[in-house]
C-alpha cells in the first residue's frame, strides 16, 4: 500500500505537470500549477524505499505527463504509433534513467556524524537537497530536449508564458534558467512539507531558512532583470513590410495543391491591397510550411510556370512584385529519393533563387533512423507504408530582403521551419550568420487542436527572448504571430482561420546575447556540480 500511495503522487504529478501547460481547457497553461505540479514527484522519489522504486516512479510521472499533454498526437493517424506511441515510451524509459541521480542523496546519510565539516553540514542541509533536485530535473529536461531524439513539449517552462518578467531571463541562461527557478521552488517546498510532518515550527523554521532565502533571491533578481528588459524601449532601425498568409488547409484531405495555392494567391491580394492602402509596397510574402507538392527546383521551370491552370504560380509570383517565401520539398536527387522539407525563396520577378532545408527533423514522423536497410523498409512499408522520409539540410542559411521604404537598405531573415523553432541551437546557427528577424514557417493543421497550436506557440516563443531578435511565425492554422525581442506579440492572427497579416514587421540592432555567445552554458555549468558532487559522495561516504 505504501508503493501505491507514491505512485497515486506520481500519477499526481503528471496530472499537475499536463494541465499546466497550455491544453484544451487552459489556453496558456498555469503558472500556479507549474509551480506546484513537481512538489509531489520530490515527495515521491524522497519517500522511495530502493532504486527499484524510484525508477518506475520516474516513468509513471513522465508517461503520464506526456501522454495528457501532447495526446494530439494520435491525430497524427497511421504515424501515431511512432510519434505519441515511441516519444512517450522514449520520454518515461529517460527519465527512468535519472532515478539514480534525483537519489544520490541518499547516500549522504552513511556519512559519520562526527565529521562536522562545513560540507558535510551542507551536504546534509535541505537547501542542497533542494538544489540537487532543481538541478537534476533541469538537466533531464534539457537531455529531454536535446539530440536527434527531443522531444521540447512538456517542459516546466511552458507554464510561464504569462510570466513576462522571470521568463527575461532566457537571454543570459536560456529557457533551462527557467526550468531551474521553477524546479527549485518546488523542491524548496517539497523539504518544508515532509519537515512538517517531523519537526516543530521552530525547527522548520532554521532547518529551511536559507533555502528559501535563496528561492526569494532568484525570483528577486529574475523578476528585477525581467522588468528592465521588459519594459526597456527598444527602437528599430527600419521595418519590413509584409504579408502573412494563414491558408488553413487540410493536409489530410488535399492530395492536390491548386485549391490551396489559389486560397493562398487572393488571400496575398488582399494583403496588397491593403498595404497599398496605407501607402507602402511588400517587401516580403510568407506562406506557410508545406503549401507546394511538387519539388524544386524542378517545379520552377517543369510544373508551377504552368501550374494551377486557372493562375499559374509563377507569373502570379512576378505580379505581385515582391520576395516570396513557400514551404515546399526540395531535391537533392531524384532517382535516390532524397528530398528536404524546405522553404523556397523567389524574388521580385518570381523567379526560384534558394532554399533553406529543414536540419532537425521530427525522428520516427519525418525521418527514420537506418530506413535505407531493405529489411526495415520492408517493414515499414507494411506497417505503415512509410519508408524514405526526409533528408536533412546541413547549412544555416540567412537571405537579404530589400526594403522599399529604405532605399538602398535591405533586412537579413532565416527561416527555421517548424519543429526547429524549439531548438535554440538551430536559432544560434542562423543568428551568428547575421539574422535579424526569424521567419518561421509552421504547420499543425494535422493536429486539429488548439492545445497543439498553443503549445508550439509557447515553445517558440521563448526563442524572441533568448536572441533579443524578432520572430515572426507563418503558420497554416496557426498561431501566426509577430513578436518582437521583448515577448510581446504585436501583431497576430486567430487560430483555425484563412486570413492574411499585413504588418510591418521590427527590425533591431543586430547584436548577439550572452545565450547566443555561450550556448547552454548553465546546463553544463549544473552537469558539472552533478558530476563533482556524485565523485565527491563516492570517495567520501
Amino acid at each position: 500500500m505504501y508503493f501505491y500511495s507514491l505512485l497515486i503522487l506520481e500519477l499526481t504529478s503528471g496530472i499537475l505537470l499536463a494541465l499546466s501547460v497550455p491544453n484544451e481547457l487552459l489556453q496558456y497553461g498555469s503558472f500556479i500549477l507549474g509551480m506546484i505540479a513537481l512538489i509531489p514527484h520530490f515527495v515521491a522519489l524522497e519517500k522511495s524505499k530502493n532504486l527499484k522504486q524510484a525508477v518506475i516512479l520516474c516513468f509513471i510521472q513522465s508517461l503520464t505527463a506526456h501522454l495528457l499533454s501532447s495526446y494530439w498526437l494520435t491525430f497524427s493517424k497511421e504515424f501515431a504509433l511512432f510519434t505519441l506511441g515511441a516519444s512517450a515510451l522514449g520520454t518515461a524509459v529517460l527519465h527512468s534513467f535519472f532515478a539514480p541521480l534525483f537519489r544520490l542523496p541518499s547516500y549522504i546519510k552513511s556519512f559519520s556524524n562526527s565529521d562536522n565539516s562545513p560540507v558535510i553540514e551542507f551536504l546534509h542541509s535541505n537547501t542542497f537537497k533542494a538544489i540537487w533536485l532543481a538541478s537534476v530535473y533541469t538537466v533531464w529536461e534539457f537531455v529531454k530536449s536535446s539530440g536527434y531524439l527531443a522531444y521540447p513539449w512538456g517542459t516546466i517552462p511552458m507554464c510561464a508564458y504569462s510570466q513576462k518578467l522571470i521568463t527575461q531571463i532566457a537571454d543570459i541562461t536560456g529557457v533551462r534558467g527557467v526550468t531551474f527557478l521553477i524546479s527549485y521552488f518546488a523542491s524548496s517546498m517539497t523539504f518544508l512539507l515532509l519537515d512538517y510532518l517531523k519537526y516543530s515550527e521552530k525547527e522548520i523554521f532554521g532547518r529551511n531558512k536559507a533555502t528559501f532565502s535563496s528561492v526569494l533571491l532568484l525570483f528577486t533578481l529574475s523578476t528585477v532583470y525581467g522588468l528592465f528588459q521588459y519594459t526597456i524601449k527598444r527602437t528599430p532601425i527600419k521595418h519590413i513590410n509584409a504579408i502573412l498568409i494563414q491558408q488553413n488547409y487540410d493536409p489530410w484531405k488535399q492530395p492536390d495543391d491548386d485549391q490551396t495555392i489559389y486560397d493562398s494567391q487572393r488571400l496575398t491580394l488582399k494583403g496588397v491591397e491593403e498595404l497599398q492602402n496605407e501607402g507602402k509596397k511588400p517587401d516580403l510574402v510568407v506562406w506557410s510550411e508545406g503549401v507546394l507538392h511538387y519539388p524544386f527546383p524542378q517545379g520552377s521551370d517543369v510544373h508551377y510556370r504552368f501550374y494551377p491552370e486557372l493562375n499559374p504560380l509563377l507569373p502570379f509570383l512576378a505580379q505581385i512584385n515582391a520576395p516570396t517565401i513557400i514551404g515546399a520539398p526540395y531535391c537533392h536527387n531524384f532517382e535516390e529519393r532524397k528530398f528536404s522539407n524546405a522553404a523556397i525563396i523567389f524574388n521580385s520577378n518570381g523567379e526560384y533563387k534558394d532554399y533553406y532545408a529543414k536540419m532537425h527533423l521530427v525522428p520516427f514522423a519525418e525521418h527514420i533512423p537506418f530506413s535505407e536497410n531493405a529489411v526495415l523498409r520492408s517493414v515499414l512499408q507494411k506497417i505503415v507504408g512509410f519508408v524514405v522520409g526526409w533528408v536533412p539540410g546541413k547549412e544555416f542559411k540567412t537571405f537579404e530582403i530589400p526594403l522599399s521604404d529604405y532605399p538602398g537598405e535591405s533586412a537579413v531573415i532565416s527561416t527555421p521551419l517548424c519543429f526547429e523553432d524549439a531548438f535554440g541551437n538551430i536559432f544560434a546557427g542562423l543568428k551568428k550568420n547575421g539574422t535579424e528577424v526569424f521567419v518561421n514557417m509552421t504547420d499543425d493543421s494535422w493536429s486539429q487542436k488548439k492545445s497543439a497550436e498553443y503549445q508550439h506557440f509557447v515553445i517558440a516563443w521563448y526563442r524572441a527572448i533568448e536572441f533579443r531578435t524578432t520572430l515572426v511565425r507563418s503558420t497554416n492554422s496557426g498561431c501566426t504571430i509577430v513578436e518582437d525581442p521583448s515577448g510581446h506579440v504585436i501583431y497576430s492572427l486567430p487560430l483555425f482561420v484563412q486570413d492574411e497579416l499585413s504588418c510591418s514587421i521590427p527590425v533591431y540592432r543586430n547584436f548577439l546575447t550572452f545565450y547566443a555567445i555561450f550556448g547552454e552554458w548553465f546546463c553544463f555549468l549544473l552537469i558539472c556540480f552533478i558530476c563533482l558532487t556524485a565523485i565527491y559522495i563516492f570517495l567520501y561516504r
